[in-house]
């Protein structure tokens, strides 16, 4: 979903005092680009991090760089098909310690910027609720104040829920902002596929799409009553909440607990 980033402006002023608006924080390729600070020698090359760096042993990506993305790498994949995808790529090990040091940093950073409050998500992303006239003004802040302390790079999505910001964080990609509220969602999204959805992968798009239900328009419009029977009354509702952008716009700054990172580590099978 990555697009110019001055789109997200278009036709749009910075908002009003008083307007609180909800950022989502995400750093570009988090792991790949904390290994490249480590070896400056990688930058621009194909980058798989992975299981112990084995792809002969049972792993699988933890991520890739742009570069290894470019020919269909991605989280999850197995390693052994990542390296077949991309024979010269470069595969590390997964540095869990290194990672959360590079993320506490960032998240340091995030806190620290004035009259925000976060809302940590894992290693790589945050929610900011802020009160701002220009939040695009206050994104560049973010973005230059993380790159100022970490050298790392993060997109940013700005929002008037929770669910716009962090959708729209895809078409700032990368290093860029975007925003969606509202205004100009169903001009944005109303024509895409509903998997592009936060929270609406590839499974629950098909069973949308057996009710007739194929564009994020389309469930916008459906009576949420009617996706009852199929999802259930809290889902059904819900996933109607999603295809219009709307729900909760509060950011809760709680401290997160991680639950671990399942996609880091596949143990080798003894």
């Amino acid at each position: 979903m990555e697009a110019d980033a001055c789109q997200g402006c278009l036709g749009q002023t910075g908002g009003v005092s008083g307007i609180r608006w909800v950022l989502h924080v995400d750093l570009d390729q988090f792991i790949a680009a904390v290994e490249v600070l480590r070896r400056p020698e990688l930058a621009g090359k194909p980058i798989i991090v992975g299981g112990r760096g084995d792809p002969t042993e049972r792993a699988v990506v933890s991520t890739a760089s742009y570069e290894a993305r470019a020919f269909g790498v991605g989280s999850g994949m197995p390693l052994r098909i990542a390296a077949r995808k991309v024979p010269d790529a470069v595969i590390l090990p997964v540095d869990q310690e290194a990672y959360l040091a590079a993320s506490e940093t960032v998240m340091a950073t995030l806190r620290a910027q004035p009259g925000a409050s976060v809302q940590v998500l894992g290693w790589d992303e945050a929610f900011m609720g802020t009160e701002t006239e220009n939040p695009e003004a206050y994104a560049r802040q973010v973005q230059a104040a993380v790159l100022e302390r970490t050298r790392l790079h993060c997109s940013v999505g700005i929002g008037d829920t929770l669910v716009r910001a962090k959708v729209a964080t895809g078409f700032g990609k990368p290093a860029g902002v975007f925003r969606l509220t509202a205004g100009n969602w169903l001009d944005v999204m109303g024509s895409r596929p509903t998997k592009d959805l936060w929270g609406v992968g590839t499974k629950v798009s098909g069973r949308l799409a057996k009710l007739g239900i194929n564009t994020v328009a389309e469930l916008a419009a459906f009576d949420p009553q009617n996706l009852v029977p199929e999802f259930g009354p809290r889902m059904g509702p819900w996933y109607a909440e999603l295809g219009r952008g709307d729900g909760a716009s509060v950011v809760d700054d709680s401290p997160w607990v991680a639950r671990g990172h399942s996609r880091e580590t596949t143990f080798q099978r003894t």
